[in-house]
C-alpha cells in the first residue's frame, strides 16, 4: 500500500453552486448549477451569470456552498453576500452550506436578515435539494 507524502495532499477548497428551482410555500425545491471551486477560506462564482439567469428565468433560489473544515455555519462574509443577493433580487434566498460536520440550510428574507435555519435540508443524487421551512403553526406534542 502506497504511502502519500504531505507534499503530495491537497487541502480542500471551498465550492460552489447557484441553487435553481422553485419555492412552494415552505418547500424549495432546488438543483446545483455552475460548479465553481476556490480556495480554502473562499469561492467567487460568476456574479454577472446569475444575475442574467435571474433576469430571464426568475428561478435563482440561491447558494449551496461548502465550509472544508468547520461547522455548516453562515460566516459574516456568507450572511453579507446573502444580504446583498437578497436586495438585488428583492426576495427572499436559500443558503446552504455543507461541511465535514453535516449540512445546513438557511433562508435569507432581506438585507438585514441574519438567516432563518430550515426545518430540514437534504442533498440527493443529481444535485437536487430540497429544504423544508418550520412550520409555525404546528403544535408541539
Amino acid at each position: 500500500m502506497a504511502r502519500a507524502s504531505a507534499r503530495t495532499l491537497k487541502p480542500a477548497v471551498e465550492e460552489c453552486w447557484t441553487l435553481v428551482g422553485s419555492r412552494r410555500g415552505g418547500i424549495w425545491l432546488a438543483r446545483r448549477i455552475d460548479h465553481r471551486a476556490g480556495q480554502l477560506a473562499s469561492v467567487h462564482f460568476e456574479g454577472p451569470r446569475v444575475l442574467a439567469r435571474e433576469e430571464k428565468r426568475r428561478d435563482v433560489l440561491g447558494f449551496f456552498h461548502t465550509h472544508p473544515s468547520g461547522p455548516p455555519l453562515p460566516s459574516s462574509r456568507d450572511v453579507r453576500t446573502m444580504r446583498a443577493w437578497c436586495s438585488a433580487f428583492g426576495k427572499p434566498l436559500l443558503c446552504v452550506i455543507a461541511s465535514p460536520e453535516g449540512l445546513a440550510g438557511l433562508r435569507f428574507d432581506d438585507d438585514s436578515s441574519a438567516g432563518i435555519p430550515l426545518a430540514q435540508i437534504e442533498l440527493f443524487p443529481r444535485g437536487v435539494v430540497i429544504g423544508v421551512e418550520t412550520d409555525e403553526r404546528q403544535v408541539p406534542s
